[in-house]
């Protein structure tokens, strides 16, 4: 029962969050594109700082660049990594300071920003967006809700389908809630990236749709992932299995949609290792990205935590393979 140990670990944290009632119209810019390019070449750069600011060294991993631990498993992606955060120690190190493309693991930078402006009383879960157009994509796959223009959703179910589903549009939706435009809210990204010391990082969207210079590196994401689980809303989020997205369509009429989560140890879809529970996590897939997933996790015997991620993995078959086996090592 993920959900049972993940609340047992969690909900010793209070939620204090100010909800202010008000109405909010988005008016933001028109859609952006997102062209792909080719994969990157990914390997270690020479000029990659160990770690992000100085000082920042005694509340993570340290890992020396280039440094490999236990890595021969797991040559197939390309990154893995396991830090045990009770005593920052790194079981698995692969290649995590290498660039990586981190798809839809950007959204755990969105999910910050708006949880700081929930948090600031900037906006409120209770806001109600609504839409003046369907924000599209050239992905034609691009995972995206059946919001038009005319429907209104609450900032809650905007957050909601963002993080549980990977719903791209809502991501855009809230970027430009917050910050005027998608743009003006990568710069916040990527300010907030520098501040936390992921300063590998560079993003120019809010989702993780390709993009050649939309980046990043394992190591980043392990600072980022922290940064976010430093929210309460984030367990709340990531404790469930299926949520009802819900919104008013163009007509007036409420539609619910029940969405269940992208990461398959949730959804049952595989099995996870037994004696264990899943605090935050992102999954993260895209053609140049391949297959991602990073998550926290706890020993419910030992009462350790730690940090596991997989990027780069040749199919989902692949990215839970090796997921497991970080997960074994967490003893």
């Amino acid at each position: 029962m993920f959900n049972q140990s993940r609340i047992g670990k969690y909900m010793r944290r209070s939620i204090s969050l100010i909800l202010v009632l008000s109405m909010v119209l988005l008016t933001g810019c028109g859609s952006k594109t997102y062209k792909a390019g080719k994969q990157l070449d990914i390997g270690v750069l020479p000029d990659l700082p160990v770690y992000g600011e100085l000082g920042m060294a005694y509340d993570n991993a340290v890992i020396a660049q280039g440094e490999e631990i236990d890595a021969a498993n797991y040559n197939g992606c390309y990154a893995a990594m396991l830090v045990d955060e009770t005593t920052k120690d790194t079981i698995v190190a692969h290649n995590v300071h290498g660039r990586i493309y981190p798809a839809s693991m950007t959204k755990i930078m969105t999910g910050i920003l708006v949880m700081e402006s929930i948090e600031k009383g900037d906006i409120s879960l209770d806001d109600v967006v609504t839409l003046n157009r369907k924000v599209t994509f050239d992905d034609w796959d691009a995972m995206a809700s059946d919001l038009v223009g005319g429907c209104s959703l609450t900032v809650k179910n905007l957050l909601y389908g963002l993080m549980i589903t990977s719903y791209n549009d809502c991501g855009v939706i809230l970027a430009e809630l917050i910050a005027g435009s998608e743009s003006a809210f990568c710069d916040m990204m990527n300010k907030k990236a520098k501040e936390i010391g992921a300063t590998n990082t560079h993003f120019v969207n809010c989702h993780g749709l390709h993009d050649d210079d939309h980046y990043t590196t394992a190591y980043d994401l392990y600072l980022i992932i922290k940064e976010f689980s430093k929210h309460d809303l984030a367990y709340v989020i990531d404790s469930l299995d299926t949520y009802d997205f819900t919104y008013t369509d163009a007509d007036g009429n409420e539609q619910v949609v029940t969405i269940e989560p992208t990461n398959e140890f949730l959804t049952g879809e595989v099995n996870f290792p037994d004696g264990y529970s899943i605090g935050s996590w992102k999954t993260g897939t895209t053609e140049e990205a391949l297959n991602c997933l990073i998550m926290e996790l706890k020993n419910d015997s030992t009462g350790e935590e730690y940090i596991a991620l997989v990027a780069g993995a040749d199919g989902k078959e692949a990215l839970y393979s090796a997921m497991t086996e970080l997960i074994n090592k967490a003893k």
